[in-house]
């Protein structure tokens, strides 16, 4: 007797949860469809997790896009406190191109992550409030604080804060952020092992040949 075929469509319901899988199919959603177009129900369907789990482990729809916004963001915060823990006594020229380094390479691979904070720090919303506080900031701090050390030294030049800070960002993202446009227009899979590694030596120099003044680092 031959077994009965699987019907296609929902998958069947899983009755435990995996946490950072659901998480990130929900930032791979938040990204794609916007958070307006992400409901409970579609991310069950998604991750083959009832409704009922979703709600019991991760809340409201918005309390599971925070987490799923925090589940990335801390893996970018914990790779830099890993690195500048262990490499404190480099000068901060060195740690500034850790830090662009790093960025770029988290930027490739989640660019659902950047996606996310590209639609919600467009205006003022509790969410991006939420984002600017809890995710962004922090990622931002390392950089900040290293740049200040360095423009009290007289290394890099004294820029004010949102150019200097939007700019390095905006250099790093906008090539995945644009993969599609990149790949129309040049035919180049910006997300290709070679393509990734030519953007990070691209950009840091760019950027570090630009910020740094005549006075050569300590």
């Amino acid at each position: 007797m031959s077994k009965k075929k699987r019907q296609v469509g929902r998958p069947k319901e899983k009755n435990s949860i995996e946490t950072t899988e659901v998480l990130t199919i929900a930032l791979r959603s938040f990204a794609q469809l916007g958070y307006g177009g992400v409901s409970i129900n579609s991310l069950a369907k998604k991750t083959g997790v009832a409704d009922s789990l979703l709600h019991y482990h991760f809340g409201t729809k918005e309390e599971l896009w925070k987490k799923s916004m925090m589940q990335a963001g801390s893996q970018i915060i914990n790779s830099l406190e890993d690195i500048f823990n262990v490499l404190d006594n480099i000068s901060g020229i060195e740690k500034l191109r850790i830090y662009i380094k790093k960025i770029v390479l988290f930027s490739a691979s989640h660019p659902e992550f950047q996606q996310v904070v590209v639609q919600e720090v467009f205006s003022d919303s509790s969410r991006s409030n939420w984002l600017i506080e809890e995710v962004l900031k922090p990622v931002f701090a390392y950089m900040e604080d290293i740049v200040k050390e360095e423009q009290d030294k007289g290394t890099i030049k004294v820029i004010p804060p949102a150019n200097l800070f939007s700019f390095i960002i905006g250099s790093i993202i906008t090539f995945f952020a644009r993969s599609y446009q990149m790949k129309k227009l040049y035919d180049v899979d910006c997300f290709d092992d070679d393509q990734v590694q030519n953007q990070v030596t691209i950009i840091t120099d760019l950027i570090m040949d630009g910020l740094q003044t005549k006075k050569k680092a300590q």
